[in-house]
Order: C-alpha cells, then sequence, then structure tokens
C-alpha cells in the first residue's frame, strides 16, 4: 500500500531545519543540520611567460555543505504543525488531536520528548486532529476540526481555557495578533477574531471573503502592523486584510492556480511575503519602490526568476484615497507594483508547508522532498 508522505517543517533558531514525514507506516520527527563553507575561487592570469608579476580576480562565494540527519524522533500520528515555543523547545500538533514537546540539546544535536497534551481535540466518540497552533510568550493556542480552541501554557498539564464551540466546521489555521487575541480562518470562508480572556464561545469579529464559501487555508498577520492579515484560499487567492475596515477583504490578488497551503511574512522584512500552493509552487512577493522598497527574490541555482503570467494579478483594490500605512493595503497597490517571483522550479508535487528566517527559506512537498533556499535577496 503507498502513503501520502507530507512535512511540515520550520527553521530554528540555531539556524538547523527541523521537519516532520508523515504518511509512512512510522512517522517521524527530523532535524538536520545545514553547514555553509566559504569558498574562494582565485583567477589568475599571467602578463608575460617573463614577468612574475600576476593580476587575480578573487570572487569569495558560499557554498552548502550536504544537510546531515543529527536527531530522529518517532511521532504518533499524522504532523499538521510544527512550531518552536523558544530557543530550546519544538512543539508538533497531531491528527490525534495531541500537542507534543521536545526539547532541543544546546547543542542542537537532539531532540528530546517531552510534555505532551493528549486528546485536546476530538468528537464524540474518538480524537479528532489538532490542525493548526499558534505560539505567544508561554502560551499556546491550538484549533482542530472540531471546532475547538485552546489555550495552553507551557508549564500547565491542562488547557488554562478551551472554546468548545468556536466554529461548527473545521478551523484551518490559527494566529496570535495580540498576547491575549487571536485570528483564525475556517473552511466556511470566515476569519474571525477571538479574544480569549471573554467568557463565552462567540468571536469578537467576524470577517469574510466572499459571498461565496471558499475554504481559507492558512493566515499569518504582519509582524509590525498586527492589524494587517494575510490569508490565502482554496481557490488559489491570497486576501489581505484591514482588521480596522470593512468586512471584506481590502486587497484580493489571484496568486496560484490551486489550494494556497502556508501565507508567511517575513518576520524582519514585511514587504516579503511567500506563499506555497498545491500547484506545486512557492511565490515571492515583494512591493515595489514608491509602495515599499524591495528587489526581485533570488530563486534556485540554475533556475531562472520569472514573473508569474499575466493571468495572475490584483483582483480587488483597496478602497481609492484609503490611508492604510502599509503598501499592501494602500489605495497605490496594484498588480504592477507588487513583484511576485517563482522561488522553485517548476514542479508537480504540492508544496504544503513553507517557513522563511533571515535570507533563508525551506519548504516540503507531497513528494517527501525538502528545499533549503538560501541567499535570497531581501531589502
Amino acid at each position: 500500500m503507498n502513503h501520502l508522505s507530507r512535512f511540515h517543517c520550520s527553521r530554528s533558531f540555531t539556524g538547523n531545519v527541523i521537519a516532520m514525514r508523515s504518511g509512512h507506516e512510522v512517522n517521524s520527527l527530523l532535524m538536520w543540520k545545514v553547514t555553509s563553507k566559504t569558498q574562494t575561487t582565485v583567477k589568475e592570469e599571467e602578463q608575460s611567460y617573463r614577468d612574475t608579476s600576476r593580476t587575480s580576480d578573487v570572487r569569495t562565494t558560499r557554498a552548502y555543505l550536504e544537510p546531515e540527519i543529527v536527531s530522529q524522533e518517532i511521532h504518533i500520528g499524522d504532523v499538521t504543525d510544527l512550531k518552536f515555543a523558544n530557543r530550546n523547545s519544538l512543539l508538533a500538533a497531531s491528527s490525534c488531536g495531541t500537542v507534543q514537546s521536545f526539547n532541543v540539546t544546546e547543542d542542537s544535536k537532539k531532540l528530546i520528548p517531552g510534555q505532551k497534551w493528549e486528546g485536546i481535540h476530538h468528537l464524540e466518540m474518538s480524537n479528532c486532529p489538532c490542525t493548526c497552533m499558534s505560539v505567544s510568550g508561554t502560551d499556546v493556542a491550538t484549533c482542530g476540526e472540531d471546532g475547538r480552541i485552546n489555550v495552553l501554557r507551557l508549564d500547565h498539564r491542562k488547557p488554562v481555557r478551551i472554546i468548545d464551540n468556536a466554529d461548527s466546521c473545521s478551523l484551518n489555521a490559527i494566529v496570535h495578533s495580540k498576547t491575549n487575541e487571536v485570528i483564525t480562518v475556517n473552511s466556511a470562508g470566515q476569519l474571525k477574531v477571538w479574544d480569549v480572556r471573554q467568557d463565552g464561545n462567540s468571536p469578537v469579529r467576524i470577517f469574510l471573503v466572499t459571498g461565496k464559501k471558499v475554504a481559507l487555508h492558512c493566515v499569518d498577520r504582519h509582524p509590525v502592523q498586527p492589524h494587517l492579515v494575510a490569508a490565502g484560499g482554496e481557490d488559489g487567492t491570497l486576501t489581505m486584510w484591514d482588521l480596522r475596515k470593512e468586512h471584506l477583504p481590502v486587497t484580493l490578488f489571484d496568486s496560484h492556480e490551486s489550494h494556497v497551503w502556508e501565507v508567511k511574512f517575513h518576520p524582519t522584512n514585511p514587504n516579503n511575503l511567500f506563499t506555497c500552493s498545491d500547484d506545486g509552487s512557492v511565490l515571492h512577493w515583494q512591493t515595489k519602490p514608491g509602495i515599499g522598497s524591495s528587489r526581485p527574490s533570488t530563486p534556485l541555482a540554475g533556475f531562472p526568476s520569472s514573473a508569474v503570467s499575466s493571468g495572475h494579478g490584483l483582483l480587488q483594490q483597496a478602497t481609492s484615497g484609503a490611508d492604510t500605512g502599509s503598501p499592501w493595503i494602500s489605495s497605490d497597490t496594484s498588480a504592477s507594483n507588487v513583484d511576485i517571483n517563482h522561488v522553485l522550479p517548476s514542479l508537480t508535487m504540492p508544496v504544503n508547508c513553507v517557513d522563511v528566517e533571515g535570507n533563508s527559506l525551506v519548504c516540503g512537498t507531497d513528494g517527501e522532498a525538502l528545499y533549503l533556499v538560501n541567499d535570497l535577496f531581501l531589502h
């Protein structure tokens, strides 16, 4: 029997790559060590066969050695999400409704199983997948196919807050907008804002993509402007929201040809955003000078950067004259003001996860492949 393989990856604080491989008879948590070395290439040219003086053209480049697996741990159930709580603590969500912590040793060479929150997502008769997590300080918010939101605390054995009937359908992604506020997206195309300090099961606000029920798979917030939120849907669109404004997206891009599985703002260069899709592509979005300073992404060596076809671009624009203070939802935003570049060569297998840190990007595919792209050019 063939098993679908699925990777969920995250780049660690130490520069190592952590990934989960699922869909096999035995699922694994793997940690790779990624090492770089500096190579100096010297081009020498004789001035004359009698002249001992020579000119040299010295170029310094960076080469990356073959990644090395330094630790491997068995994981129960398929992997649904990975998050670092801090430098030495990794969290893994499971299709069994469980969240497991792993301690990363100081030398980053060992993963040690730690606390486990079992069965925190369940239906009447059995456990169901914990679909996603978000970390804020020592608090971890989780969602599941049961429509439940849990708030865990790293030093507590049980959830400190449970919203039992947060939704009537699967919650697909969650992100903290503030310390005590989370944003969720669901299979009905809704984006909801929750204050986890409040009693009851009602969100603070509800946003809709359109009148149609188009499932939203992923969500991320701007690292500097928490009211700015990006989400990806099953129809391949990338939506930008201003939570201070209307209940509909401010900007909507036709980005991919199939499901958008993950969207990530760059944590320190938020004029850069990355998406991955079931169509096998990873896109690097950058606002242009005048809207926001940026330059094109550097793709994998040997694969030229290519702009997305003219069929991909802006579908809906910010209200004219809107003073948003962000290039992503400004009234000046248009398809011509955003660079969209392919990060990977053309692939046939879906890319189901992506993470970015510094000038490095890591992503995983359904074909048991991990891609590590270094030296992204970021303004």
